[in-house]
């Protein structure tokens, strides 16, 4: 059983549980036996005591839907990934994996895309750490 009542000492509303014998005011912090405490509503379902307490409280929800979060371009995050990572070594790998997840396979281009300052040199630290290998002429995976 649920029962939305108020604080003895702080007077805010606020749900309980009745099978509980006590609980502290999440606002006040004061400790309340619920025997003592008077419902303003009570209800086998928390759902319907959130509703009163929603209503008590002033809460209007709103009638608009949610706006829906767009797809972010992958190649975007890739860029703010990598810039973000301060490990040299975890840099490349990301690189590497990254640009084989959006692309299958790359090219310096596609490394100059989110690093411009030397493709060549990414590409050769790669393959040094066998973190790429060349598929066919000029095209790498990770």
């Amino acid at each position: 059983m649920y029962s939305v009542v108020s604080c003895l000492k702080c007077r805010r509303h606020r749900i309980i549980d009745r099978s509980a014998e006590s609980s502290a005011c999440p606002y006040c912090g004061t400790p309340n036996i619920h025997k003592d405490m008077r419902p303003i509503f009570q209800s086998d379902s928390q759902n319907e005591a959130r509703e009163v307490l929603s209503e008590l409280s002033g809460f209007v929800p709103s009638k608009e839907p949610k706006q829906q979060t767009l797809d972010s371009d992958p190649l975007s995050t890739l860029v703010y990934r990598y810039e973000t990572c301060r490990d040299p070594h975890e840099r490349l790998e990301l690189l590497a994996k990254g640009l084989t997840d959006i692309f299958g396979t790359f090219d310096g281009d596609d490394i100059a895309k989110v690093d411009p300052k030397d493709p060549e040199k990414l590409l050769k630290a790669m393959q040094d750490l066998c973190m790429a290998y060349e598929v066919r002429y000029g095209r790498y995976k990770a």
